[in-house]
């Protein structure tokens, strides 16, 4: 009797083409990994212009105390007409700065003279500015909320809560951001503050750049000397 040998045949695994499901999830955790890199990107591109904006931009500044009674003549040696200031001022302060370039001209410079004296340093009263769009007066807005965040030395612009609720006294001069210019800030002390024989050496004065958009983009510190 003979037999008829057989083949042995080889069952082979199928080969299932991923499933849309598959497909799709793939795709959408690559999307995600590709905008978690690109907001990392954002977030660090900003983190560097809060540390370093402004490092291309120089600012200067001279500055000089007076009475009440000398405010307007402060005023005129500076270029503008006299004005009067506020009656309960103690001390003014009149400020000439210059720059020589800008990141857009149109921005905004905004300038805030602080107390150095103090720590952190406490911002001084407003009174307007001279500049290149024109006389203008004091502003805050809540986008500078953001500036105390970012440096330890404007800590006290944040706004304050007291018994009758959230305020803030800060207030910025702002001056269009020409290419290059210069204007004349002011400000004030009250009659109960320690007025200032050494402006230059007591005082700090805050550049903010603010965009055309209204969006505080980074501050620094000017230099200031006497103009005596």
């Amino acid at each position: 009797m003979t037999t008829t040998p057989t083949t042995a045949t080889t069952v082979r695994p199928s080969r299932r083409r991923p499933t849309r499901t598959v497909i799709a999830l793939a795709v959408a955790i690559a999307l995600a990994l590709v905008v978690a890199v690109l907001l990392w990107v954002r977030d660090h591109r900003r983190d560097q212009e809060w540390e370093h904006g402004g490092d291309d931009v120089d600012v200067q500044a001279r500055i000089e105390a007076t009475g009440r009674d000398g405010f307007g003549d402060a005023l005129v040696a500076a270029g503008v007409p006299s004005e009067p200031g506020p009656t309960v001022a103690g001390q003014m302060v009149v400020v000439q700065a210059s720059w020589d370039s800008t990141p857009d001209p149109d921005g905004t410079f905004a300038f805030i003279l602080l107390d150095d004296r103090l720590d952190p340093p406490l911002p001084l009263r407003g009174y307007g500015g001279w500049g290149p769009g024109g006389p203008t007066g004091t502003h805050w807005a809540g986008s500078y909320e953001d500036l105390s965040e970012h440096y330890s030395w404007l800590a006290r612009t944040a706004s304050a809560q007291t018994s009758d609720g959230w305020t803030d006294t800060t207030e910025a001069v702002g001056l269009s951001a020409v290419a290059a210019g210069d204007g004349t800030l002011a400000y004030w002390f009250d009659k109960d503050d320690l007025p200032t024989a050494h402006p230059e050496r007591d005082l700090l004065l805050a550049v903010v750049f603010v965009d055309a958009d209204g969006v505080v983009r980074w501050a620094r510190k000017v230099p200031l000397t006497g103009l005596g």
